[in-house]
């Protein structure tokens, strides 16, 4: 359990990556979320504190290593978790890049932070009616914004640590900005600007992705 403590300690908590505050949200807006698959994890097991049913996906070893000390893991979770069932935690260690072993369309929340191609590696794994939550870190709201299975339906900010949601005149978030024209002499950073930005991004899977056209070989972890 030392370890678990001391691993999470550092490399979430002292780094204020923790965003309790953000499931916790996501908790009391959408009761129905139980089953989250997050791709990228490393140690961020903060979500198992507010949703019982977790599949965290990485190719890390120091993240291998901390979830191969389950009890540890369970025991950390249980000191914190929000909700009465036991959790179930289950550690895929992989690039998740690559098919994983899970149902297709048997997630209710999908999570894309400080990871780059979620949904459109991993958007097959999200149940339709399912939430897709990103921080746009790697582009994954703007990729989001382009998948014709997924809508925008609200967004959440953070001002020193409280987090607010929204789900008005979303209308205005992931536009591209209008570019202004610069000397030829000046090279600028090929980076999109949007005419309004959001700190974390949810969309909601509004239909079966067309190319699903065959059931999954695998079975649920659970």
């Amino acid at each position: 359990m030392e370890r678990v403590e001391e691993i999470y300690q550092g490399f979430v908590v002292e780094h204020q990556l923790e965003r309790a505050g953000l499931f916790q949200l996501l908790r009391e807006r959408f009761i129905s979320v139980n089953t989250v698959l997050y791709p990228g994890c490393f140690v961020h097991i903060t979500p198992s504190f507010f949703f019982q049913d977790v599949v965290y996906v990485d190719r890390n070893d120091l993240a291998r290593g901390f979830f191969a000390n389950r009890d540890g893991v369970l025991r950390k979770i249980g000191s914190r978790q929000k909700y009465e069932q036991r959790p179930q935690v289950r550690f895929v260690s992989q690039d998740y890049t690559q098919p994983i072993p899970v149902l297709d369309e048997s997630f209710d929340l999908l999570l894309a932070l400080y990871a780059g191609g979620i949904s459109r590696t991993c958007g097959k794994y999200l149940k339709v009616g399912g939430l897709l939550v990103t921080n746009d870190h790697h582009g994954d709201a703007a990729e989001a914004a382009t998948e014709e299975t997924l809508e925008l339906i609200a967004v959440v900010n953070e001002e020193q640590g409280a987090f607010t949601f929204s789900d008005q005149s979303l209308d205005a978030y992931l536009v591209p900005a209008k570019e202004e024209r610069a000397p030829a002499t000046v090279e600028l950073p090929k980076r999109t600007e949007w005419t309004r930005s959001a700190d974390y991004y949810v969309f909601r899977k509004m239909f079966a992705d067309p190319s699903l056209q065959e059931p999954s070989r695998f079975s649920h972890p659970h």
